[in-house]
């Protein structure tokens, strides 16, 4: 028998199971670094979709602000122009009443021409009988 005093190594069953599950343990440590390094993988694969999707809506937001700014002023241009049309539709009316006033201007005129010149033709007759009767006076 051995020596009790001696304690060595002993190659027994158990040291053989204790082999078998330390190298069954190192596959199992390097799966789990690997599902580890998987894990972190997807970990920043995800916060890299969400940096992108907030620069997306970042990008988004200040395009719609640009739109809305634009809007505004295109907005701005159009109430000018509505302004401008009724200042336009104002000075249209003021220029049909003005016109109509002329037209009434106008035919009293053509009304005061017209008798001036019926008046002329009757002055211009009687003065030709006067001509003809002082030409044809006996005492001339």
């Amino acid at each position: 028998m051995a020596n009790p005093k001696f304690r060595g190594p002993r190659l027994d069953s158990g040291t053989v199971r204790v082999r078998e599950e330390g190298a069954g343990g190192a596959e199992q440590s390097r799966r789990i670094s690997e599902q580890e390094r998987d894990a972190a993988e997807q970990q920043r694969v995800l916060g890299e979709q969400i940096r992108q999707t907030g620069e997306s809506l970042r990008v988004s937001a200040e395009e719609l602000r640009q739109m809305q700014e634009q809007s505004r002023h295109q907005a701005e241009e159009l109430r000018a122009m509505q302004e401008q049309l009724r200042r336009y539709a104002e000075d249209a009316r003021e220029a049909a009443a003005q016109a109509r006033h002329v037209a009434e201007q106008l035919r009293v005129v053509s009304e005061i021409a017209q008798k001036a010149a019926y008046d002329q033709s009757a002055i211009m007759q009687e003065l030709r009988d006067t001509i003809l009767r002082y030409e044809h006076a006996p005492d001339h």
